[in-house]
């Protein structure tokens, strides 16, 4: 039975715990994936690792 909180599993290193909360619900891994993605390129805009326009520019990528 899914947990919905794998990445809560004591002694996982951090991708392993990205990986299993991404692919743990088939069903939402899609989901899940954008949503991380989001989060991810917000947080690297938000620290100046990244400017919107780079960000702008790989979704365009992404899409083409």
């Amino acid at each position: 039975m899914p947990t919905q909180n794998p990445h809560r599993t004591a002694g996982l290193c951090t991708s392993s715990k990205v990986y299993n909360a991404l692919t743990e619900l088939k069903h939402l891994e899609g989901h899940r994936n954008a949503k991380f993605l989001a989060l991810l390129a917000e947080n690297l805009v938000r620290k100046g690792v990244l400017s919107e326009a780079e960000v702008v520019h790989m979704l365009d990528q992404v899409v083409d």
